[in-house]
């Protein structure tokens, strides 16, 4: 074959393929709102409101958003960022924001901290998934200006974060580009508004500045929220956050959840790992209107639809059940009963615990390790605690233990084994 019919040939295949990656592309850029997402604010002054008032929405905001808890190291500088977080693609590390013009913030526009917020793009680039931008985007200007205002109000750090550490593919050029274009899709901004009803707040609440979506969701491929701002559950940094709708809130009463959120005990039950953090640190200070408003949005949340996927019928091992049953007679039925039911205003019931009637064992295997103490909160200001046994009882044990309180109290709950106590229960970073 001659060179002029080989480039024939190479024209006649490849061009339509080049075309139609090119249409596909300009198409997804299309759906995100073109090229303007990408281009981030230049050249505009830096203007800082001292308004009072608006600083201090703007540090409640945070305070529901939990920006404190994720831009601030164990022990470190609030809000001065380095606080790692490991995800399925690497190591990201959150971002300094503080005021401080060179390692900071300091030096960026409002117009710039909207455009980051909204689209997930700064003068770094477009920021990794693990940033709710799909959340904020639904911030109105008010809001974004206040977050602006307080963080202003911050004394600036100087101090720049570790660099991420990511991993194939997602360390290849314009990764976080396509993975953008892949999954993300913008929904348009809320509209500001002096009138909303509560369950509007709530929803506004919930799926904006609480992103509570970016743990109580179901992650999809490289990290996607398969559902959106579904709430379906799914495991996050090492803990299991169960799903919230009305199926999961119905066994609870209602100001149940407006309480706990605010740092509350509801019958013994309080929170524990990542969530005790979130209420410790923010959620406590919500106040009772927005409280019961995002109670009132949860609970008209449709569960998701039943797997079409015939659940296996487990059986629990006779010698297993029977050293699970000795163990649970020994270390828990003084403080939970004989029945699992608890005592009120003191030990939560089994029965009605997530952790034991849930789709996922690591919440319960983490528990019987490590123990677990509520927040200390004006709500619940002497928290009741639980020991640890990982000094006590083996991986075999928990295992046993695990096993057998889900097989009483769950639903087809599949057993644990010895190494999966040792896979799912280390420590995590904090």
């Amino acid at each position: 074959m001659t060179l002029r019919r080989r480039l024939l040939f190479a024209t006649i295949v490849l061009l339509p393929l080049v075309l139609l990656a090119a249409g596909w592309i300009g198409l997804m850029f299309l759906q995100q709102g073109g090229m303007a997402p990408f281009r981030v604010p230049t050249g505009i002054a830096r203007v800082v409101s001292a308004d009072a008032a608006l600083i201090q929405h703007g540090r409640r905001l945070a305070q529901i958003g939990n920006c404190g808890g994720c831009h601030t190291t164990h022990g470190g500088a609030a809000y001065a960022g380095g606080r790692a977080f490991a995800t399925p693609y690497g190591t990201i590390h959150s971002s300094n924001l503080t005021p401080d013009v060179q390692h900071g913030i300091g030096a960026w526009s409002l117009a710039e901290f909207r455009h980051a917020m909204r689209h997930g793009v700064s003068r770094n680039g477009v920021q990794a998934p693990v940033f709710p931008y799909a959340n904020f985007a639904l911030l109105d200007d008010a809001e974004l200006d206040a977050l602006y205002a307080f963080l202003a109000t911050l004394p600036p750090v100087a101090q720049t974060p570790a660099a991420d550490r990511l991993e194939f593919p997602a360390s290849l050029p314009g990764a976080m580009t396509a993975w953008r274009l892949l999954y993300y899709r913008p929904a348009p901004p809320r509209p500001a508004t002096t009138a909303v009803s509560a369950l509007q707040r709530g929803a506004a609440l919930v799926n904006g500045i609480g992103h509570c979506a970016v743990c109580h969701g179901t992650r999809g491929t490289f990290s996607s929220l398969a559902g959106g701002t579904r709430l379906d559950g799914g495991r996050v940094s090492g803990w299991y956050a169960p799903a919230l709708d009305a199926r999961t809130l119905a066994r609870y009463p209602p100001g149940a959840l407006a309480h706990y959120l605010r740092g509350a005990s509801i019958d013994g039950h309080a929170a524990y790992g990542k969530m005790a953090d979130v209420i410790a640190q923010n959620l406590q200070h919500l106040d009772v209107a927005d409280a019961d408003a995002m109670e009132a949005y949860l609970r008209t949340l449709a569960p998701a639809p039943p797997s079409r996927r015939e659940a296996p019928a487990w059986d629990l091992p006779a010698e297993q059940r029977a050293l699970g049953d000795r163990l649970y007679a020994e270390h828990c039925a003084d403080c939970h009963g004989q029945d699992g039911r608890g005592e009120a205003g003191k030990y939560p019931s089994l029965q009605a615990s997530s952790a034991i009637t849930g789709p996922d064992p690591i919440n319960a295997i983490k528990l019987t390790l490590f123990g677990a103490v509520g927040p200390a909160t004006p709500q619940n200001p002497q928290p009741w605690t639980m020991p640890p046994y990982a000094q006590t009882l083996s991986a075999a044990d928990v295992a046993a233990l695990v096993s057998t309180l889900r097989a009483r109290w769950g639903r087809d709950a599949r057993p644990v084994s010895a190494s999966d106590v040792d896979a799912w229960g280390g420590i995590d970073e904090r």
